[in-house]
């Protein structure tokens, strides 16, 4: 994961704390859900545009026609201008049925804060879609740096002084604004702009079916993504509760991306050219260490998550916030044993297996709203929280069984056994000291002896090869300074490693 990326994770979570701080749980939840509506809607109104640009762009600009690319690129702006106009239409006929709870009275500003927001951050993420169809991914990172370090500062402001809640609305709101304003003279710098001739007939009859088949993927992945648990949250439980799955759901999110993008990243590009160099077994080496390395970074993360939560709860939004612990600790621990969730979803779109990927992407917004609309109305937060967890696992169960039967794939069961014993070694590796005193410094030191006790037992129950011991020597020979220490015991390890997967 690029610098920027961690630095925006990093302050978004730290955002999240102060406004929670700030206004307390009632109005927190309240902030949050004006959020996630304008988000909702942002997904809605680009419903796919921008990855379709990415795609014909790329395509484009490798032909050498850049007169092509800005006319693919102006297609697809009038068409966003059509869907931002339609999407604040069906907003406003909505709205009585998903303002936030407790928000009567208050319409203007809600309406004010959600359509000139997301229209602006619809505008903005179109806009760094094209940008990176041209093979400028700098335009996305360096304006959402700014723009956080600007709303990090702007909401410690507000919490100082005690700011009401529609003064962090509004902020949000000139934020959202400000996006567009930073982008736009990246794309003059970089020729990046709109053209006005209409595209060939043979390159739309293209972008029309991978645009539609986009449009399905968006829908299916907006009704998939914790939003029914958020509406029926908001609906029929409270505001408070919408931010206590908002603060989990964060942290959660935040957790895996700091711990399995960079793999995630590159495994795309790795199992494309596997997969063109020498097809389905080539493609199978890649993806058994992937899935390996994955489910090695998800126990990592359940283990931390589920010893660090009420610590880091404590340290970072109060004791106002405690009932998010136990909410955190089940996500997380669901989001780290799913986290070879996304190897799959890489290997689906390498192998171009459409009717799969629909397949699984129906059955996942399926079983969601199954459990969603069974669990939240008796149960309230809980509820929300294990109807994810249900969907998430069960999805995953079946994804992993129909990529082995349809695809040929084999996967690494002895080294994930020995993973998933590992895991079990180091939470019994911290008994002892939660047996003694199980408060939330503790659980936190608890954390570091999980950590410990968990990469020591990966080593000797066999979750490894040479190889992988081979890449971690090279690393650490690249970069002795950092490293430099690790090289005699990796030496030594490398010694007592299998040479080949069995």
């Amino acid at each position: 994961m690029a610098a920027s990326t961690y630095v925006t994770v990093a302050l978004g979570l730290v955002v999240s704390a102060l406004i929670a701080r700030g206004l307390g749980p009632q109005d927190y939840g309240r902030y949050v859900y004006v959020l996630w509506l304008s988000s909702l809607l942002i997904i809605i109104g680009n419903n796919g545009l921008g990855v379709s640009g990415i795609r014909f762009i790329s395509e484009c600009l490798g032909r050498e026609r850049p007169d092509e690319a800005a006319n693919v690129h102006g297609w697809l702006r009038k068409r966003q201008w059509f869907s931002l106009a339609a999407v604040c239409v069906v907003f406003l006929i909505a709205l009585p049925f998903i303002q936030p709870a407790g928000w009567e009275g208050h319409q203007g500003l809600l309406i004010g804060v959600v359509a000139v927001s997301f229209v602006a951050k619809a505008i903005f993420q179109f806009d760094v879609s094209m940008a990176k169809g041209h093979g400028r991914f700098h335009v996305e990172a360096w304006s959402t740096m700014i723009m956080s370090v600007l709303y990090t500062i702007g909401v410690a402001v507000l919490m100082a002084s005690k700011s009401p809640l529609s003064w962090y609305l509004l902020f949000f709101t000139v934020i959202s604004v400000g996006h567009v304003f930073v982008v736009a003279p990246m794309l003059k710098r970089d020729g990046i702009h709109a053209g006005n001739e209409p595209c060939s007939p043979e390159l739309i009859d293209r972008i029309k079916p991978h645009l539609w088949w986009t449009i399905v993927q968006v829908a299916v992945a907006t009704l998939s993504n914790k939003t029914i648990e958020t509406f029926l949250l908001n609906s029929l439980i409270g505001p408070a509760e919408v931010g206590f799955f908002a603060i989990a759901t964060n942290l959660t999110r935040g957790g895996v991306e700091l711990v399995s993008s960079s793999l995630t990243s590159l495994l795309m590009p790795m199992l494309a050219h596997a997969y063109g160099a020498g097809g389905m077994k080539q493609v199978n080496t890649i993806l058994s260490d992937a899935i390996r390395y994955c489910v090695f970074l998800g126990l990592i993360l359940a283990g931390i998550g589920l010893l660090w939560a009420a610590f880091g709860i404590a340290l970072m939004y109060g004791d106002k916030y405690e009932p998010v612990v136990n909410v955190l600790r089940i996500m997380v621990v669901v989001g780290g044993l799913t986290l070879a969730e996304s190897a799959f979803g890489a290997l689906l779109t390498t192998t171009d297996n459409q009717r799969l990927r629909a397949f699984v992407a129906l059955f996942s917004v399926g079983i969601s709203v199954f459990c969603a609309v069974t669990l939240v109305p008796m149960y309230g937060l809980m509820g929300a929280v294990w109807a994810n967890a249900i969907s998430r696992i069960v999805v995953m169960v079946v994804i992993t069984t129909t990529i082995v039967r349809k695809l040929d794939v084999t996967l690494p069961w002895r080294e994930l056994r020995g993973l998933l014993i590992s895991g079990l070694l180091g939470l019994l590796a911290t008994a002892p000291l939660l047996w003694w005193s199980n408060t939330a410094l503790t659980q936190f030191a608890a954390g570091f002896i999980y950590i410990a006790a968990f990469m020591a037992a990966s080593v000797m129950v066999g979750g490894w090869h040479q190889k992988d011991a081979r890449m971690l020597l090279s690393l650490a020979e690249r970069k002795p300074r950092q490293l430099g220490w690790l090289a005699p015991y990796v030496r030594k390890w490398l010694a007592r490693l299998p040479a080949e997967p069995t």
